[in-house]
């Protein structure tokens, strides 16, 4: 099974360096024009933290050697569930100002 473990492992890391790459890109979309700076930068602090707590999981494996899998793996299927639940942008001109955002699909 090391195979198998070190392909999940692989793809768990490209996914996450995808993800990281393409919240600057989303955020900036999403956010009206006048909080897109705060907007950006909150996205990015917040996906820093999570890097920097993510080395520490691997410390779980004294209460159970599955519990790290578990963890990451059902925080990463959470989040890729509620990413569904963010507005379409596709097409759609770039809300400038909050009350433009209150009337952006989804």
């Amino acid at each position: 099974l090391v195979v198998l473990s070190i392909t999940f492992e692989m793809m768990g890391k490209f996914s996450v360096s995808t993800v990281f790459a393409v919240v600057y890109a989303y955020t900036a979309e999403l956010y009206p024009t006048v909080l897109r700076n705060t907007a950006v930068g909150a996205c990015s602090t917040a996906s820093r933290i999570g890097s920097i707590i993510a080395p520490y999981f691997i410390y779980l494996r004294t209460y159970s050697v599955s519990l790290p899998y578990i963890l990451v793996g059902s925080l990463t299927a959470l989040t890729g569930l509620l990413s569904l639940l963010l507005p379409e942008s596709f097409g759609m001109p770039l809300p400038d100002t909050i009350s433009h955002m209150q009337s952006f699909p989804g």
